[in-house]
């Protein structure tokens, strides 16, 4: 767990691309990021993640895939027409 306040852990907060609190990153035996999660994580959700990790495997259940939100613009979901526009 990072305190995100203090800023001797301003590289692994940019490593990671921490965006919001709580953030959840999910490391391998290696260290390497298999995926995570920002915002709420119900127990349940949680303990599975670090359970799939456990058991070795490359991916968890409940997190979005580290390098699908590569930038912005990928991570918006839908475009939201200003209805001012027409007419």
């Amino acid at each position: 767990m990072l305190n995100v306040d203090n800023t001797k852990w301003e590289q692994e907060l940019d490593e990671f691309g921490v965006e919001g609190i709580p953030h959840f990153a999910f490391l391998d035996k290696e260290g390497n990021e298999e995926g995570n999660v920002v915002g709420r994580l119900p127990r349940q959700y949680l303990l599975e993640n670090v359970d799939a990790l456990a058991r070795g495997e490359t991916s968890v259940p409940h997190a979005r895939v580290v390098g699908q939100y590569s930038s912005a613009e990928a991570r918006k979901v839908h475009q939201v027409v200003d209805p001012r526009s027409h007419g």
